[in-house]
């Protein structure tokens, strides 16, 4: 599946390519960086201009609402955290400290940053 963009704050030059195949971050980088990596994965210009400029605006390039500003955060797979603790509920404001930590392997932040799910599937 296609990469996400979300845009870590509104006025903040920080973007996060976030793959909802396995809806955890696999990138984070400035306007210009993210570009290139969008385009290395064979978006083509207009589609890449089209993403960045509506996280701009919205905070996310879903055009449905998901990752918006006023969303509360985002679902991360139980891939990235040890054995046994399931998927994660991250707040959208912690998204870019978040992604940072992933990028490193911090998991103790990782998890410091999120939260438990609800076998229902919501954030406890």
């Amino acid at each position: 599946m296609s990469l996400v963009v979300f845009k870590s704050a509104p006025g903040r030059d920080c973007y996060v390519l976030w793959r909802t195949s396995v809806d955890s971050p696999v990138f984070i980088g400035d306007r210009e960086t993210t570009s290139i990596r969008l385009r290395a994965d064979g978006e083509s210009l207009g589609a890449v201009a089209a993403k960045l400029d509506l996280a701009d605006q919205t905070g996310s390039s879903y055009i449905d609402g998901t990752g918006w500003w006023d969303d509360d955060g985002f679902v991360v797979d139980e891939e990235l955290f040890p054995s046994g603790m399931g998927s994660r509920f991250l707040p959208r404001a912690g998204l870019e400290e978040f992604t940072r930590a992933a990028s490193v392997g911090d998991v103790e932040r990782m998890l410091a940053l999120t939260t438990e799910m609800l076998e229902s599937g919501e954030a406890r």
